[in-house]
């Protein structure tokens, strides 16, 4: 797991679609946190679309940690677009 999980290699621009809420992200900018029991740590500005669906309000978040958002890409709660032409199926 250790080999797929380092094998998604996030970029400015990749598009990620959360497969329960259908909604579409484009990663916006990577931003580094210092923290001083886990090292460095990354999270990701990511800007949603609306599918009209205003009406029902998702959790979708705005910044997502960066190794969390790589396991939901290989578990499969977020399909990966990358711009770079990486993907990720099992």
């Amino acid at each position: 797991m250790s080999k797929t999980f380092k094998s998604v290699i996030l970029s400015i621009g990749d598009i990620i679609i959360d497969m329960t809420t259908r909604k579409v992200g484009v990663l916006l900018r990577k931003e580094r946190h210092i923290d001083i029991v886990e090292d460095d740590i990354y999270f990701w500005e990511i800007k949603w679309t609306n599918n009209g669906d205003e009406k029902i309000n998702y959790a979708n978040f705005n910044h997502l940690e960066e190794e969390s958002l790589k396991f939901s890409i290989l578990i499969g709660t977020y399909n990966w677009h990358s711009t770079n032409g990486g993907d990720f199926e099992l």
